[in-house]
């Protein structure tokens, strides 16, 4: 047998945490890339597929995520998605609005806001399409809504003019100064808050008309509003009591168009230019962080944008005006990029791996790793007896310098590039070449691709070096090629040997019942006998195992069955026996009641156990099965669930099915009542208490 190899382990993250990682964090118990969630493309609707409006002007998205779609006719569509179905809820000719009216749904309650109706505002439930409330007018004048939005409490948001009046041509028109503000609108159609800023003002007169399409509106979970004004690029965010919260302004030149707020308060504006058909494609969805910080772009999707809506989960809604598609966009698990290499990867350094021994010869090493399709682990290592090293023209610890977090690394890379060896790829198992020295250290970079990433579980690395080439003739140890294909061929017998001397050095661990899972605690089980059942689960197995050298001494015996059951069932059962009824049977007005409950036969016991010990006709047989086994061989059992509620001359017993409460007065009918000193007395047993008192069979109200 081969002598006993040394190695160092890295299993845990108090392990992992003495060197240094970039764009790697703890995740399932290993080291993983940095993944964030980033919006994708779920599905595509196409204005064909819904089989119904064929030039979609707006969308509001429902429960369920059913969509609710506006055409030109100001036909009213609910399609569902998932399962391609579609319905009118308004049909053409209804004049309740226009094709120019706005939607937004909450709930089961549809709110359309159409500035050419005499309904200006309107509520209809999505089952019947009847009207709930409308509203016309605001401080006693006709409003123009020109935005509209709901928040999960059913109440909804509109975008009016504060101040508006008729002009010359009897059109209505915003005065220089006009204010803008947001109304909120109870589930009843109650107005019950203004959301305005100073800063919401018109610099000149403007017709009423001219604004729609400008402002766009969405509240977030704790009832900030967003306010977007696509001509000033201006985002307003004004809280719940009316103060500013934040304001900011898009840099990027260009049209946009769309609002909405995901659970993080992350804000979404959509790219609304008009790009030709030789144009390269180059409108996103911008991403900005709670106070205007511009965060990413959401390169999940690309396209126009005219109207964009969050749902549950944080999915996203996308309505293009220029072909009708409605794009819906949900989170998706995405690796971040290593900002030195622009690539989704993260890098590891280890600390100094020391033998405490001059001119060790490094074994191999072994990586437990989950290595998706499309991934790979790269380990690179370098020895030498001497901790410090020349970097940047000057010798520096070098554990010290790989571990140094202020310095860059991009420098570190750099300055170390010469030093490590060629790369071995998903080292599963590998071998060490030319590794020798006191110290080694590990470089490991973990590629990931755009949306899974490899798990680092455990990774040792063995010393000293010892091969099976030792037990040949000399003649073979003469190394008589460079790449010393012997040795390396013989390692594969080495390492398949080493394992198995490490399992039988460890066999003890397979024994423990609180060590193993699985096949192998059912395999230790058998080893007493334990006919292991699913449903038993591994917690009870292991109890039963652990406790099978007692149980096995207590078989056949009242005890031994008790604490079966309790095993399996984690409830105490209540056995009684024949010589325990035997004395109140002599009663002849007692013998058939305790007959038909007990039986009569002296070699009959009855086992009651509460109603929710067994759920499943299945856990009643392996219940009656665990009787069967553990009862002695010449007696019969009767197995009884008592009820959580109490029946006079049945099975009753305090504490078990049976609990005292507040005292409380007992009414027998609407003349006589049970006062609370009555007492329940034992017959012949000196009128003692707690012993085997039971209405109607050896007790009495007096």
């Amino acid at each position: 047998m081969q002598e006993p190899y040394q190695f160092f382990s890295l299993n845990k993250r108090s392990d992992w945490d003495k060197g240094s990682y970039y764009n790697l964090h703890m995740v399932d118990g290993g080291l993983g890339i940095h993944q964030t969630e980033k919006h994708g493309v779920y599905k595509v609707i196409q204005p064909g597929e819904m089989n119904g409006p064929e030039h979609p002007l707006d969308f509001a998205v429902g429960k369920g995520g059913k969509l609710f779609v506006l055409d030109e006719q100001a036909v009213v569509w609910s399609y569902d998605a998932e399962n391609q179905y579609t319905e009118q809820l308004f049909r053409q000719g209804h004049e309740l609005f226009t094709g120019g009216a706005m939607l937004a749904s909450s709930g089961d309650t549809l709110y359309v806001a159409d500035p050419f109706s005499e309904r200006r505002m309107a509520a209809y439930s999505v089952s019947n399409s009847q009207q709930v409330w409308s509203a016309r007018d605001w401080q006693g004048s006709p409003f123009y809504p020109l935005a509209i939005g709901t928040d999960s409490q059913k109440r909804v948001y509109t975008v009016i003019p504060l101040d508006m009046i008729i002009g010359v041509n009897g059109k209505e028109e915003v005065p220089e100064g006009g204010r803008i503000g947001v109304v909120q609108w109870s589930s009843s159609g109650e107005p019950l808050h203004v959301f305005q800023h100073d800063s919401l003002r018109l610099e000149q007169v403007t017709p009423a008309a001219e604004l729609l399409k400008r402002y766009y509106t969405a509240v977030n979970t704790a009832g900030t509003v967003y306010l977007f004004d696509t001509s000033l690029k201006l985002v307003t965010c004004l809280q719940e009591d009316g103060r500013l919260s934040a304001q900011f302004s898009i840099a990027p030149k260009g049209a946009f168009a769309g609002l909405s707020i995901d659970t993080n308060n992350n804000i979404y504006i959509g790219d609304s230019r008009y790009v030709g058909p030789d144009e390269e494609d180059e409108r996103f969805i911008l991403k900005f962080g709670e106070h205007g910080e511009f965060q990413a772009k959401v390169s999940g999707f690309r396209g126009r944008t005219d109207k964009l809506l969050s749902g549950s989960r944080d999915w996203m809604y996308v309505l293009s005006g220029e072909t009708g598609e409605i794009t819906i966009l949900e989170p998706q698990p995405r690796t971040l990029e290593l900002p030195e290499t622009l690539l989704p990867e993260g890098i590891y350094l280890s600390s100094a791996l020391d033998t405490r021994s001059t001119e060790t010869e490094w074994h191999r090493v072994q990586l437990e790793a989950a290595i998706p399709d499309e991934t790979q682990v790269r380990l690179y290592y370098y020895t030498s007896d001497r901790n410090e090293q020349w970097l940047d023209n000057e010798y520096t610890d070098f554990s010290e310098y790989l571990n140094n977090a202020a310095i860059p690394l991009r420098d570190k890379l750099r300055a170390t590039r010469d030093l490590w060896s060629e790369p071995i790829t998903n080292p599963r198992d590998a071998l060490l070449m030319n590794a020798k020295g006191r110290y080694l250290w590990l470089k490991l970079e973990v590629v990931g691709s755009e949306r899974r990433s490899p798990v680092l579980k455990r990774l040792r690395v063995y010393f000293p070096k010892e091969s099976l080439i030792s037990y040949l003739p000399a003649i073979y140890r003469e190394q008589q090629d460079e790449g010393r294909f012997l040795e390396r061929f013989l390692a594969l017998f080495g390492s398949y040997f080493q394992e198995m001397e490490e399992k039988i050095d460890h066999i003890s661990k397979y024994f423990d019942p609180d060590a193993v899972h699985g096949q192998y605690l059912t395999w230790l089980g058998s080893w007493l006998a334990v006919n292991e059942d699913e449903s038993w689960g591994e917690d009870k197995l292991r109890q039963l195992i652990r406790q099978a050298p007692d149980l096995y001494k207590l078989r056949g015996t009242r005890q031994g069955l008790v604490r079966m059951l309790q095993i399996y069932t984690g409830a105490e059962a209540y056995i009684v026996e024949y010589f325990q009824m035997k004395q109140m049977q002599e009663k002849s007005e007692l013998r058939e009641l305790l007959s038909r409950l007990y039986g009569d036969n002296p070699y009959c016991f009855c086992v009651m156990l509460p109603q929710d010990c067994i759920q499943t006709d299945k856990q009643r047989l392996i219940i009656e099965s665990i009787i069967n086994d553990q009862k002695p061989a010449f007696t019969e059992c009767k197995l009884t669930l008592l009820q959580p509620w109490m029946y006079m001359d049945m099975h009753s017993y305090m504490g078990i099915n049976t609990y005292l409460s507040e005292p409380t007065l007992l009414t027998l009918d609407q003349k006589s009542s049970m006062p609370y000193n009555t007492v329940l007395i034992d017959l012949d047993r000196d009128k003692r208490m707690d012993i085997h008192t039971r209405l109607g069979l050896d007790s009495e109200l007096e």
